[in-house]
């Protein structure tokens, strides 16, 4: 009797303590997985945060003035509707339909 006690002790011992190191293993992997999102996930943040604070900068009144300031030396003028295309078809078939002066004086180059 006493042997069969035991027996069954040292079983249920051995069984519980296989479970144990199962979970153990799993919950390990888990932890490598968790440690692995949040070092991507810390990077992505970051790179956020450097995203924002370009935008922020890029987006400024001051830079954007000063922007304005260094490209004001060229002239823009609003486009036509008319020259504007809304597909490659309708570009080409506006160029045919263009007529070409030819002078008759001019001098070959």
């Amino acid at each position: 009797m006493f042997k069969v006690k035991i027996l069954v002790s040292i079983c249920i011992f051995s069984i519980l303590l296989g479970f144990t190191s199962i979970i153990k293993t799993q919950t390990r992997i888990i932890e490598k997985k968790i440690y692995k999102t949040n070092v991507v996930l810390a990077k992505i943040e970051n790179d956020l945060h450097e995203v924002q604070l370009d935008y922020y900068y890029l987006s400024s009144p001051g830079y954007l003035s000063k922007k304005i300031d260094e490209l004001s030396y060229t002239q823009y003028s609003p486009m036509d509707f008319s020259r504007i295309f809304l597909s490659y078809g309708d570009y080409i078939n506006n160029r045919s339909n263009l007529t070409k002066l030819k002078i008759k004086n001019e001098k070959k180059k």
